[in-house]
């Protein structure tokens, strides 16, 4: 990450936010195992996995945009 970069800040909080709220998730589908509450296990799956899919598609741009800077201060 360097920290100049507006793209990278934004990304990377963008990217922090996404997994606060994954592991948020996470945590209550934990929880609602433990108690066998199925209500909820069934609510919370799909959410999880949206959540899941946003945070890896976030970590692919922040990828993409560290190769593309990379590669852009290689020809510099």
């Amino acid at each position: 990450m360097h920290h100049e970069c507006p793209e990278c800040t934004r990304l990377w909080s963008e990217y922090a936010l996404a997994t606060r709220h994954y592991l948020k998730l996470e945590r209550r589908l934990a929880t609602a195992e433990l108690s066998h509450n199925q209500a909820v296990i069934d609510e919370l799956r799909p959410l999880l996995k949206s959540a899941f899919d946003e945070r890896s598609e976030i970590r692919r741009l922040i990828d993409r945009h560290e190769s593309q800077s990379q590669a852009g201060s290689a020809g510099a």
